[in-house]
């Protein structure tokens, strides 16, 4: 149901979880012989000044949210525009969500003008044909794109060349340590796996329940994010699980927990969910996951003391990287009316508008942003980002296709097998890159 301006954001949001619908790229498949919805002409660049006239209603959906910071920017617009926006506040358990749109998108519905975007999204709505280029936007309203993270734009907002979502937040894995643990311990933060090993296990005390690093081995979106991030370092990645990097590193991974013992053998069962829950509780002194997890410490005050920090990801055999991904605006293509939501877009790409993404504890998207002293007060990982983004190529977005979730599927549930001593190591690379190989011979030929 749309909802007026009016409606209440205080609904909490659930975890960063990938793309997960049931049969989603049997689903996508199926509806590949549909003809995409056509969009309507963006307006010329001279034309800006008259593109709109007041009076118009926009419809939006907006990912859920704990609080009502969404609404000031609504007011804005609307003040500004004399324009009226209707919008919903989408499900807050993502797999809903993600059934919503794909379903109103494949429909061809003209209801829905622009709408909060997911990585995954990005790349299946493009291909699909379902979302709208967006540099005619950029051109119209003068948005510098080179403010954004580069792999932002090109790895996990466009598709075949084409941009259709602009990044409006900044996500990005960073590694979490608690430094009183550290301090008494006497250890400085590791700077390879070797010494990351050794760290975890002097920070590891059974008896007091406290382990060195927590793991996020459950299927459903954790584990791929975990075996992204670790065979990433080591020269694989969630779609090369094949070569000798990524076989290290899903190796490492199981041993943190079944042979070296700095992580409980529950890992596998682990979400991010009960992993904050033990960060809370003091169960971990590690802890390498999404960045927005800081603002959530923070703002816990039975737990907050100022004794979380972070630190650069300790280097594998092959870099010392971490992903990166964003939610931004995309445009429908089928919606009629492409000017409103291209202003739309350009409202929200405005750095005074983007900044006010720290009321909900968010890094804007702008890289200008990170280094003004309110987002670094309000949104506390962005000095992190911004020294990752200063110590060189230490960010890389996770691979998307139009068939993704079919990739990550594949992965989670034979690494998972391994995880469990279901299988052996080569017995669940083979059965993974077995699916994995011709998706990828499917999306890229």
């Amino acid at each position: 149901m749309t909802r007026k301006v009016s409606a209440s954001l205080k609904r909490p949001v659930s975890r960063r979880a990938f793309l997960k619908t049931a049969g989603a790229g049997a689903t996508l498949a199926a509806l590949g012989a549909c003809a995409p919805p056509v969009a309507a002409p963006m307006p010329e660049a001279d034309d800006a000044s008259e593109a709109m006239a007041e009076g118009q209603e926009l419809n939006l959906v907006y990912w859920a949210d704990r609080n009502d910071f969404f609404q000031a920017v609504i007011d804005q617009y609307q003040e500004e525009t004399g324009n009226t926006v209707n919008y919903e506040v989408a499900p807050a358990t993502y797999i809903e969500w993600q059934q919503m749109m794909t379903t109103r998108l494949a429909a061809g519905d003209i209801g829905t003008d622009t709408f909060h975007c997911d990585d995954f999204q990005a790349a299946i709505y493009g291909a699909a044909g379902w979302l709208s280029p967006l540099e005619p936007v950029a051109e119209l309203y003068d948005i510098d794109l080179d403010d954004w993270p580069q792999t932002l734009l090109r790895d996990v907002s466009s598709w075949d060349g084409v941009l259709y979502r602009l990044p409006w937040g900044n996500d990005t894995e960073i590694f979490f340590y608690r430094t009183d643990f550290f301090e008494e311990a006497g250890l400085t933060p590791p700077s390879d796996w070797s010494e990351l090993v050794e760290a975890a296990q002097a920070l590891t005390d059974a008896d007091a329940d406290r382990y060195g690093i927590a793991l996020s081995g459950k299927n459903g979106g954790a584990l791929g994010n975990e075996i992204q991030h670790w065979t990433n370092q080591a020269g694989g990645a969630i779609n090369k699980l094949d070569n000798d990097g990524a076989r290290e590193a899903i190796a490492l991974y199981k041993a943190l927990f079944a042979e070296h013992n700095v992580a409980p053998d529950s890992v596998p069962q682990e979400d991010y969910s009960t992993v904050f829950q033990g960060w809370l509780a003091d169960k971990y002194a590690m802890w390498w996951c999404w960045d927005g997890f800081l603002g959530a410490m923070r703002t816990n005050e039975e737990f907050w003391a100022d004794q979380v920090s972070a630190f650069l990801p300790p280097k594998g055999p092959d870099n010392a990287q971490t992903i990166t991904g964003c939610w931004g605006w995309a445009i429908v293509a089928g919606s009629p009316k492409q000017e409103l939501a291209a202003e739309w877009v350009g409202y929200t790409a405005r750095a005074d508008i983007m900044k006010q993404q720290i009321f909900r504890g968010r890094v804007p998207a702008r890289v200008s942003l990170w280094s003004d002293a309110e987002v670094q007060d309000l949104a506390p990982s962005s000095p992190f980002l911004l020294e990752l983004a200063e110590a060189g190529d230490l960010v890389k977005a996770r691979p998307v296709t139009p068939s993704i979730q079919e990739i990550y599927d594949a992965a989670e549930q034979n690494v998972h097998a391994y995880l469990t001593d279901q299988v052996s190591l080569d017995e669940a690379v083979k059965a993974a890159m077995d699916k994995i190989n011709p998706i990828l011979e499917r999306d890229f030929g």
